[in-house]
């Protein structure tokens, strides 16, 4: 079995187990209300899931095999098992973003998890979007800027400099950070017009989806 297929299962494992002894801290991600005053043990745990889901396994090697395929960031070597070793770097990068996120989100009072706007008509819903990665609101309600993704951005983009062979100087380290928070854009305007999508989807895979709030 390749390296990376076991590095996987073992984060599907480690998940699973922690999710089982911890089930009353995971079902707070499976009321999607907003809350400020979630614990830390229920963040890790939401991102225990996160670290564990088919998708990001299924990126994570997609991106590998993309990131081979151009040698970049550049590998000495280019050989079969180069491609495990950048998977292993990608999960490595997403457990520096999820560490840092979960870590500044618990002490900024963040909810990390994404809300649909409710709002009508296309601009209005991709701007309260686009506008949900830049502001968090505090108990209150009150705008206030997000520091989380942020933080994760940065946590991502350093944690680069000291995993790649070459491409790891400061500069290339902050370019990756602006691409860890460009995504969270992205994630931010899919999972608003997630609804849409997901109707697109074939009936046998709705079925396992829940409908984001």
């Amino acid at each position: 079995m390749p390296s990376f297929l076991k590095l996987h299962f073992v984060v599907l494992a480690f998940a699973a187990a922690t999710a089982a002894q911890a089930q009353t801290a995971c079902n707070p991600w499976k009321i999607q209300t907003f809350s400020t005053d979630l614990t830390l043990e229920q963040r890790l745990c939401f991102g225990l899931s996160e670290m564990a889901s088919p998708s990001l396994g299924l990126g994570a090697a997609f991106l590998a095999g993309y990131s081979q395929w151009r040698n970049s960031p550049h590998m000495n070597k280019t050989d079969d098992d180069d491609i495990a070793v950048r998977f292993e770097h990608l999960y490595e990068r997403r457990a520096a973003r999820l560490t840092g996120e979960i870590l500044v989100g618990y002490l900024h009072h963040e909810d990390p998890r994404q809300h649909l706007s409710h709002q009508t008509g296309n601009l209005r819903r991709t701007r309260a979007a686009l506008l949900s990665v830049l502001i968090s609101p505090d108990a209150d309600g009150n705008a206030r800027l997000a520091l989380a993704p942020i933080a994760g951005s940065f946590g991502s983009g350093l944690t680069s400099m000291a995993l790649y062979q070459r491409q790891n100087s400061l500069d290339w380290g902050l370019e990756r950070t602006g691409l860890a928070y460009a995504r969270y854009f992205a994630r931010a305007v899919v999972h608003e017009f997630s609804p849409e999508l997901w109707s697109l989807a074939p009936p046998f895979i709705r079925k396992f989806h829940q409908p984001a709030n």
